[in-house]
């Protein structure tokens, strides 16, 4: 009797997460190049956003929402940026990110290093004022930054579906794929 009510109580924990696992799909858009986890496929905004420099490029916005956690992929075309702009674009959206949740309360409690699929860049992680958590990726490839968000209530384990589910796309909309060199220098697999 004591398996039964065990097995009986597994079966309802897991249930939940069974079923909201079953509901995300793998979204592709060749046009920004890229591929990403999400809960359902997205709402999709035309924004416009400002550089460093204050040059300003056009970006788009593809949000999603499992009901409790919201997700955010931002891609920025810098194919018509000047090089500084491209460069500093990563450390530019982490200097945001960090004023905007210094500004709002909140506190940045992981700021590094990140890359995905070989691809170098940043991550943050901050704990908001009301203590949901979000979790930031950003990287650069092919002159379009790619900007994660994910935000999740306190108590919720880290969106890691999400978080590692960006891949980029070469222009036959296939994964692009890469080494490493010696001296730390991507290079093409394609």
């Amino acid at each position: 009797m004591r398996i039964v009510l065990y097995v009986l109580t597994a079966l309802m924990l897991l249930a939940p997460v069974s079923a909201s696992a079953q509901d995300w799909i793998e979204y592709t858009n060749l046009e920004q190049r890229f591929s990403v986890n999400l809960p359902g496929e997205p709402t999709i905004e035309d924004t416009v956003i400002t550089s460093q420099r204050g040059d300003m490029y056009p970006a788009k916005i593809f949000r999603a929402s499992d009901g409790v956690s919201n997700y955010m992929v931002k891609v920025v075309d810098y194919t018509d940026a000047i090089v500084s702009d491209v460069r500093s674009s990563v450390s530019w959206e982490a200097w945001q990110y960090r004023m905007t949740a210094r500004d709002a309360g909140g506190e940045v409690t992981f700021d590094g290093y990140a890359q995905i699929d070989r691809i170098e860049g940043h991550q943050l992680q901050i704990t908001n004022a009301d203590k949901s958590k979000t979790y930031v990726a950003i990287h650069v490839y092919n002159r379009r930054l790619y900007v994660l968000e994910a935000t999740s209530p306190e108590g919720l384990p880290r969106p890691m579906l999400f978080q590692v589910s960006l891949s980029t796309l070469n222009e036959d909309g296939q994964r692009a794929r890469f080494t490493i060199d010696a001296d730390g220098q991507r290079i093409s697999e394609d």
